[in-house]
This record gives C-alpha cells, structure tokens and sequence, in this order.
C-alpha cells in the first residue's frame, strides 16, 4: 500500500490516540478513609506506549471538574513548568496556585517526558486541593506528544538487494 508524505500528520495523529493509553491513579490523601473540605491529595499520571515509535516533548493537560470541589495545584516549575495554554509562550501558573486546568511541561531530563516503545512512564506526585463544597470531581489527564522522528525515520535503512551472476570465460 502506497503511502503519501501527506499522510503522516494524520497517522502521527491516529498513533497517538490508539497506541497510547493514560491512566490516573486514584487521589493518597491524610489519614482518613474519605477526603474532607480542604485537604491536599496527591495522584500519579501513567503513559503508556503501546506501540512501537518513541514519543518525546510530552505536555501533560489535566483538568478537574467542577472545581468548586476539587482544584489542581500548580507543581513547582523548576523541572516542570505549568502553564495556562498549550502554546509554549502561555503564561506561566506560579507554584502553588490552584487552578481548573493546566498544561506541565517537563523539561527534557526528566523520565516522564518522553516514552519508549512498550514502555510506561509515571509523572508522579501530581496535587489536588479540595474545596468547601462536597460532591465528585473528575481529573482528566491527555497528553500531547512529538513522534520520535529517529524512530519513525531510521538511518541506514538496507534497500533491495540485487543479484546478477556473471561468467567469466
């Protein structure tokens, strides 16, 4: 089957959507069975790449809804920058602040920041503050990623190989 250079912001796309899954892991919290009005609580965001292309440049987008229950707290930006965008020029949110949704950018060091074939990464140690009014709160987690292009684009790729026998008399 042919495939068009045109086709491959698309599959890039499709990759991302069916190759890797996101998991949130339930909200730790102090010593109570249930968390209570004003309590910080802390879960992990695991990705996992099912596939077979490595994934660099991960941009986490969390959000809680409705945040008159629960909010995010802004993790501290020295390793991981949160902003209110996806734009990389978004505004900064400063640590600690709490907010509906934000965007982490992790620098590169970090392991969460790109996923090998196969393999999983964790971006622990995410907060939440709970709020005054009691009820349910969704945290939704999707990730925006760059395709490893060495991955997708391997060098010294071995070509065709051809065969002429000669005579020689």
């Amino acid at each position: 089957m042919p495939i068009s250079l045109s086709d491959i912001p698309a599959a890039v796309a499709d990759y991302i959507r069916n190759n890797v899954t996101v998991a949130v892991t339930e909200v730790r919290h102090g010593i109570s069975t249930v968390l209570q009005p004003n309590e910080r609580g802390k879960f992990d965001v695991i990705v996992t790449n099912n596939g077979s292309v490595r994934l660099t440049s991960i941009i986490y987008e969390l959000s809680i809804a409705p945040d008159s229950v629960a909010k995010l707290v802004s993790p501290d930006e020295t390793l991981m920058a949160a902003k209110r965008g996806l734009d990389p020029t978004s505004p900064v949110i400063p640590n600690g602040e709490e907010v509906a949704k934000l965007f982490l950018f992790p620098v590169d060091i970090l392991d969460f920041s790109s996923v090998d074939p196969g393999q999983s990464v964790t971006n622990a140690e995410l907060q939440i503050t709970t709020q005054r009014t009691l009820g349910d709160a969704t945290i939704k987690c999707t990730i925006h990623a760059t395709v490893d292009q060495a991955s997708l684009f391997p060098v010294d790729q071995e070509g065709l190989v051809v065969k002429r026998t000669l005579t020689v008399s």
